[in-house]
């Protein structure tokens, strides 16, 4: 693979420092474990989030670990991603914009049929900042009261899935994932009052274990076409967890926070962090090198997470439905350049996670859906195996009712795929 030094050091270093950056200012990953990110590669996203029954011999595809079997070149992937996000009110509007590491993968096959691939994507993100206030009177005396619930950090997954052709157009495969990062939350209560004696609560979940899916994929051909079913679960995964924190009572003088007294808070928890089950289902028809058109589903039950014991009454069970394609007008037309892209458009609807009326722990239930809309290209770079991949996903999440916030997104992804043999002995005539 021919790869300047300049690129690949953009791209190696770019997804780390976008790591260090706050991922999300969603009021709603203030829910479970925060924000789940799109598990995806660039193509899948392009398609609407599609994938269970995607086979390509060199692009890689996580949505399902049985496709790793069709993989015929090593393929090395990399991405970043950004998002802006408007959000609002009742009264309010805000605008944000956000980056972050998209991925790192590498896959490539073993032997005829069996196939290997690894690598690194975010799984959560926590970025929220809530506040409340109060008014307390009496005969003689008013009090004004303040609670802030500030909460940051985020999980990540590193992923490890093998995928073998056990018979001709049946392929099985599975994922063992490794699950780490930190979740950290806080809750204060406090008053200008000088007398007042301000309260903290503070949380740090660190979750670092592992969990497993599986997949299945069966291809057969109808005249000159493919036809691919795909399946998928993961099991509920108990993980090992700890919480660190403590309780503090502080005072502010002088715009300075002096603690009073402190209780500490040290867990360990074997099942501390619940992932809830999820199965999905996929059917697609394509003509190779020409175009793909699919269709899925995907159940998650939400409802079963739970963090320390702790389920949270606001998740309920959710469910995803998509519809993909992509066409390439004339790969072998070496003469005009447009006709040799691939274009991709998809469609994601999700019945949705969370189930509130207001951002507070005490609020009843109203389903907040997700409806997006994804465009993108597979650009094949000249003299190279290599493809970037270019996308964009529109997309719109609750509403401004019962005091809740609307959520516009415009989320942008840049991707290289590099492709190449390797394990393949030279010949020198």
């Amino acid at each position: 693979m021919k790869i300047t030094n300049s690129l690949l050091f953009t791209l190696l270093c770019l997804p780390l420092f976008t790591m260090a950056q706050q991922n999300t200012y969603s009021p709603y990953s203030s829910f479970g474990i925060g924000e789940f990110q799109n598990q995806g590669f660039a193509l899948n996203t392009d398609l609407g989030g599609i994938g269970i029954a995607l086979r390509s011999h060199n692009q890689l595809n996580l949505s399902n670990p049985a496709s790793t079997s069709a993989l015929s070149l090593t393929s090395f992937e990399v991405g970043v991603r950004g998002a802006s996000l408007f959000l609002k009110d009742a009264n309010l509007q805000q605008e944000t914009f956000t980056s972050s590491m998209a991925y790192l993968s590498l896959g490539f096959p073993i032997a005829k049929g069996v196939g290997l691939s690894a690598g690194l994507l975010p799984y959560s993100f926590k970025g929220y900042r809530l506040s409340e206030s109060s008014v307390w009177t009496d005969e003689s005396d008013t009090l004004n009261t303040h609670i802030d619930y500030i909460g940051s950090g985020g999980l990540s997954r590193v992923f490890f899935n093998i995928g073998a052709e056990l018979f001709e157009g049946f392929s099985i495969g599975a994922t063992t994932n490794v699950l780490f990062g930190t979740l950290k939350e806080r809750r204060d209560l406090w008053s200008d009052e000088p007398d007042f004696i301000n309260r903290r609560d503070e949380s740090l979940y660190t979750v670092k274990d592992f969990s497993f899916d599986a997949g299945v994929q069966y291809q057969t051909t109808i005249a000159d076409k493919q036809l691919i079913f795909g399946a998928t679960y993961s099991p509920q995964a108990n993980l090992n967890a700890s919480n660190k924190g403590g309780i503090y009572t502080y005072n502010i003088v002088n715009n300075f926070e002096y603690v009073r007294d402190t209780v500490s808070i040290d867990a360990t928890k074997s099942n501390g962090l619940v992932l809830p089950k999820a199965f999905g289902a996929g059917l697609s028809l394509a003509k190779e090198d020409f175009w793909f058109v699919s269709g899925e589903f995907e159940f998650k039950e939400w409802s079963k997470l739970s963090l320390f014991g702790s389920p949270d009454a606001n998740l309920q069970n959710a469910t995803q439905f998509k519809v993909g394609a992509w066409f390439i007008p004339n790969k072998k037309d070496v003469h005009n350049y447009w006709k040799n892209i691939q274009y991709r458009m998809g469609v994601n609807y999700n019945t949705g996670s969370l189930a509130i009326t207001e951002l507070s722990q005490d609020a009843t239930q109203e389903n907040l859906h997700d409806l997006s809309l994804s465009l993108g290209f597979g650009l094949p770079l000249k003299r190279s195996n290599a493809i970037a991949n270019i996308g964009v996903q529109l997309g719109k999440r609750g509403t401004i009712e019962n005091n809740l916030v609307e959520e516009k997104y415009i989320k942008f992804h840049l991707a290289f795929t590099f492709n190449d043999k390797w394990f393949t002995k030279r010949k020198i005539d």
